[in-house]
């Protein structure tokens, strides 16, 4: 199958993995059964995924992957391990991804999709890999998801820019010239990010840096976030009530970052992206997993 050629229905991937034995109950399993290799000191949680690859010719194969936490900054997710795992076979396009997490609560009625899901620099991943009609299964939940409903880059309106306060129109000429100062001579993904905090007339801001190895390189949310946190805001109870990108063209926000503004800000926080309009993390990450 070229990158051309369209998959036209979710119809006709669940043809394509039951012409190959592949059922969801099959993917689910060989899932639970990868999970038993997890490197996963720090969060204690396994989790195994497979990732059935397609090729030219539409025969398809699985690929597996694990967590794996050397340490908490370079811990990697099993979504994109199996991924990268079908990457480096040289499978370019994906259909399937099921994912097990055998420690999860699955029996509990309490038991919420958001703390099930992939993470969002997975679904950033996934939503560059996967076919837009690709099929992914949880394990423990009954219904299925797509790419676009896991990172859905909903219509922003622009003209929302012009209701901004004073205080958020000067936090994003900070953002904006944060972008402006950015130091990407190798992935050229520069952009600027600021946030607004409540009861502080701080207004925090940074950009993205390149490291020569790529994997290192600084992204600006954790770098806010990182001064925020420094301050003692989070045990303060502070609360940011603004985040601000500037891309230099109309860009979503990477996953990583989204992950992040899940993890530490409230549902409603405000997300204001220069040139685009007002979201929150509700819109741009539905069923985040939150810690």
């Amino acid at each position: 199958m070229t990158s051309h050629e369209t998959i036209h229905s979710t119809k006709e991937i669940e043809d394509l993995l039951s012409n190959s034995n592949l059922s969801f109950d099959n993917l689910r399993y060989l899932a639970k059964e990868v999970s038993v290799n997890s490197w996963s000191p720090y969060s204690q949680f396994p989790v195994g995924a497979v990732v059935v690859g397609i090729d030219q010719t539409k025969t398809l194969k699985v690929f597996s992957g694990t967590n794996v936490e050397p340490t908490v900054s370079l811990s990697l997710c099993a979504e994109r391990n199996a991924i990268f795992n079908g990457i480096t076979a040289g499978y370019r396009r994906f259909i399937a991804l099921a994912i097990s997490l055998p420690k999860a609560n699955l029996n509990s009625q309490k038991s919420e999709i958001n703390f099930l899901t992939p993470c969002g620099a997975c679904r950033e991943v996934i939503s560059q890999k996967l076919d837009p009609k690709g099929i992914l299964l949880i394990d423990g939940v009954d219904r299925t998801f797509t790419p676009k409903e896991l990172l859905p880059h909903p219509i922003l309106d622009a003209n929302k820019l012009k209701t901004l306060t004073i205080e958020e129109m000067d936090a994003l000429d900070l953002a904006r010239n944060a972008l402006h100062n950015t130091h990407v001579p190798y992935s050229k993904e520069k952009y600027g990010v600021s946030i607004v905090i409540e009861n502080t007339k701080d207004i925090i801001s940074a950009c993205t840096l390149d490291s020569s190895s790529f994997g290192c390189s600084v992204e600006p949310l954790k770098s806010v976030f990182g001064v925020y946190t420094a301050k003692g805001n989070i045990k303060a109870k502070n609360k940011i009530k603004a985040i601000i990108f500037a891309f230099p063209f109309v860009k979503y926000p990477p996953g990583d970052a989204l992950q992040l503004i899940s993890d530490y800000c409230e549902p409603k926080t405000k997300i204001i992206i220069d040139n685009m309009g007002v979201t929150t993390i509700e819109e741009l990450l539905p069923w985040a997993f939150k810690l």
